[in-house]
């Protein structure tokens, strides 16, 4: 894998300034690559019903996680209710970083 440092530098410098950081694309340009390339960060592929059924309960999740966490939402459009999923975080859960990967908009349009 090839590191991408002028990218990883961008969505580090977005954190200083936002907890929640979308990383949108077409389809297969690298963004679940890219997203992967924080090795600390707690990776959620949001296609699975699994990460679904997690996300259901969202404080649930992030209550258990360290007050420095950094979390990947891979394809969070995939999810029932993402933008309830963003507000809860941002209102509740600001001391998180959140990376959150799509390739479509959280709406729904393409």
């Amino acid at each position: 894998m090839m590191l991408r440092p002028f990218w990883i530098d961008k969505i580090t410098q977005a954190w200083l300034k936002r907890p929640i950081v979308w990383l949108s694309g077409v389809r297969r340009v690298g963004k679940t690559t890219l997203s992967k390339m924080f090795p600390e960060a707690v990776f959620l592929n949001c296609d699975l019903p699994s990460v679904a059924q997690t996300l259901a309960a969202p404080d649930s999740f992030y209550d258990g996680l360290g007050n420095n966490a950094t979390i990947i939402f891979d394809e969070v459009h995939r999810i029932e209710a993402p933008s309830q999923l963003l507000k809860i975080t941002a209102d509740e859960y600001s001391h998180l970083k959140i990376l959150e990967t799509g390739s479509i908009n959280i709406g729904g349009n393409t």
